[in-house]
């Protein structure tokens, strides 16, 4: 990293700074887990489905992930909400992280930023040189990304795991990253910002807990 870049880190945010970024990350977290909650229910997951047998590979391996969440007698609905919060979780904390890379200069070509033409850099290299959809070219060169940085962040990035069987849709996906650019730059590149990031989406579970154990 550059002495420029360096000196334009911060070491913690300030309380407004923090203020700012929980009420983006509230606002963040209802998006996304309500398009994740639409994207199953359109597939019929609301309920448990009566015939497995009769469902297709995609949808087997949907009900499989939901199985997974159904821990100590949860209903399906319970299950089901557990796993739309948990694709949230890992969609949210992958574009923050993509973004504190991006402002640190360590992707050369940014998947959270779109400029005017509607695409973002990284995508519009796919148009330009493979030749894809621009529809296409937006999830792909974030897919790309991901995959690049699976091998050294293989926990965040691995989109093999069961809570990336769902991607955001391509209007969400744009409204998420224009989300993300109400934070300054100076924020995303905060040491301790991803880790308020994670504490601001998981505390309304916390306090959901704190309240029935009271």
């Amino acid at each position: 990293m550059d002495r420029d870049a360096l000196s334009r880190r911060k070491a913690q945010l300030d309380t407004a700074e923090r203020d700012h970024l929980q009420d983006v990350v509230e606002t963040l977290r209802n998006r996304v887990e309500d398009n994740v909650r639409f994207q199953l229910t359109q597939n019929g997951l609301d309920d448990e489905p009566e015939d497995r047998g009769s469902l297709d590979d995609e949808l087997e391996q949907l009900v499989e992930a939901i199985d997974l969440e159904d821990v100590d007698g949860h209903s399906w609905e319970e299950a089901f909400e557990q796993y739309v919060a948990g694709v949230g979780y890992t969609i949210v904390n992958r574009l923050a992280a993509l973004r504190c890379m991006e402002v640190r200069d360590f992707i050369d070509e940014e998947v959270t930023v779109f400029k005017a033409n509607g695409l973002t850099p990284a995508a519009e290299t796919l148009v330009h040189e493979e030749f894809l959809l621009e529809d296409e070219a937006i999830l792909a060169a974030y897919h790309s990304t991901c995959d690049e940085l699976a091998d050294e962040i293989e926990i965040l990035f691995d989109r093999t795991s069961t809570y990336s069987l769902i991607d955001p849709d391509d209007d969400t996906f744009e409204e998420l990253c224009g989300m993300l650019d109400e934070i300054p730059d100076e924020v995303w590149r905060a040491d301790d910002v991803l880790g308020w990031v994670y504490e601001y989406y998981n505390r309304p579970v916390v306090e959901e807990l704190d309240a029935k154990n009271t």
